[in-house]
């Protein structure tokens, strides 16, 4: 029998190829994107991995693969990281970069690309450092490699509620400019001012105009001088997010302004006449009308009026841009500057100044609650008593009433009209809240007096 030997190394035994191992990706932190209109300047999130094995005393360089193909057959972008790299930070601009400009797909009704889900994956290529210092001519030596699991990020503009349009108080002020006199125009979805030169605006208070901006949207304003010659764009939609105020300088057709901050103290609307104050403004007998809840540019005033006397209106108790029309006159005649009824009677004074409409029509006020029978709206009226309107409790509870107009935009929201007898005055709801209530027992004839500003329970 014949015996052979070898010398051989322990090394040798196991420094035998094999096929390498591949890393291991895992996306730590957000795997959807968020975008926003601005992009937060931090790191969105990190892809991190586990060392590919190619063999003792093999390293390896790292390189990361994107792509919006989950096969990564085409449209693939390579980023190098270098040698036993294991992590990689991805910023927020970096990922808006590859999803929404490099893989985006354009989005005519939005106008802005919808971007797409970003893949990755990191491939690994060996480095063997001591064959490649024995034999420097590198494109001899073989190369191995091995790819990660494919990772993904999906990608999504924030979901913003849909934008409801609501309407919107515009003030603005005359700095510097000689025009005489201010109208709105609109045009867009509708002209809601009217034809050109649109609504005319009256001086509200210390030189300050306003105006209501409704919801029928989209919508661009003109301001012009109620159709002298002299106009110029003011503001659109994209513009109209929140009630603003502006100070302007005019020249000409052209005007620069400046927004500075809503004055104090909510549009007024005042009724002046022969028998409102004997068209004295300092008297107590001018009318101060009631804002309509919730919808500004909106007043009422229930009043007795006679045939034969003279009244109109104002944003300030002064000479200073008093009206008897807005447009639309409804239930009421002019005659020399002022507004008349053709008989005696007691009316309901609406005035809507959004629309430019001005109603003067019989007087509509309901009982609501326990003290009336319940709380079905517009069945049960007072009547009218002389100069008075009067309505007898059949329950007792909470005393609630309230006004209508046949142009009042509130539909069954009867409390934006609503008032109350509080210590013998008539309290009126206006833009507040819910008032304090009053106990009335079943049996009492509520007696109301406009004119006094006075209610009394008999």
């Amino acid at each position: 029998m014949g015996f052979s030997a070898c010398n051989y190394e322990i090394e040798q035994m196991f420094d035998r190829k094999r096929e390498p191992v591949a890393p291991v990706l895992t996306v730590e932190g957000a795997s959807t994107f968020v975008i926003t209109e601005d992009l937060p300047d931090f790191y969105y999130t990190v892809l991190t991995w586990s060392r590919a094995n190619f063999g003792k005393g093999v390293s390896a360089d790292y390189h990361l693969m994107v792509s919006d193909d989950e096969t990564f057959l085409k449209n693939v972008q390579i980023v190098s990281l270098g040698a036993d790299v294991t992590l990689r930070a991805l910023s927020a601009a970096e990922l808006y970069r590859w999803a929404v400009d490099d893989y985006g797909v354009y989005n005519s009704e939005e106008e802005r690309n919808d971007p797409a889900t970003l893949y990755f994956r990191v491939a690994a290529y060996a480095v063997d450092y001591e064959m490649a210092h024995s034999n420097p001519i590198s494109s001899s030596i073989p190369v191995m490699s091995a790819f990660s699991n494919v990772e993904s990020i999906a990608c999504k503009w924030e979901e913003n509620e849909p934008w409801e349009p609501v309407d919107l108080k515009i003030f603005f002020k005359v700095v510097s400019g000689d025009w005489g006199e201010y109208a709105v125009y609109a045009w867009g979805d509708a002209e809601v001012y009217g034809n050109w030169p649109g609504q005319k605006l009256e001086e509200i208070a210390d030189g300050w105009y306003f105006f209501v901006v409704p919801k029928n949207r989209p919508i661009n304003l003109i301001i012009n001088n109620n159709g002298g010659g002299r106009q110029f764009d003011f503001l659109k939609d994209d513009d109209l997010l929140s009630d603003r105020a502006f100070e302007f300088e005019i020249n000409g057709n052209s005007c620069v302004w400046k927004e500075v901050e809503i004055p104090s103290g909510e549009p007024a609307l005042y009724i002046i006449g022969e028998e409102f104050g004997g068209w004295n403004w300092s008297s107590d007998g001018v009318v101060e009308m009631t804002p309509v809840n919730g919808f500004e540019g909106h007043f009422w005033a229930v009043r007795s009026i006679s045939a034969g006397k003279g009244f109109k209106w104002c944003r300030v108790r002064d000479w200073n841009g008093d009206f008897y029309s807005l447009g639309e006159n409804i239930g009421y005649t002019v005659s020399g500057g002022n507004a008349y009824v053709a008989e005696d009677g007691m009316y309901m004074v609406y005035v809507d100044t959004v629309n430019g409409k001005i109603s003067v029509e019989p007087a509509r006020v309901y009982g609501i609650g326990p003290c009336f029978g319940g709380w079905d709206a517009s069945h049960f009226p007072f009547e009218v008593s002389g100069k008075t309107m009067t309505r007898t409790t059949t329950g007792s509870g909470d005393l609630r009433i309230y006004a209508a107009s046949n142009i009042a935009p509130v539909g069954g929201d009867w409390w934006r009209m609503e008032f109350v007898v509080l210590d013998g005055k008539i309290a009126y709801r206006g833009n507040g809240g819910d008032q304090a209530r009053v106990q009335v027992e079943a049996g009492k004839m509520v007696e109301l007096d406009f004119n006094a500003g006075t209610g009394t329970f008999k």
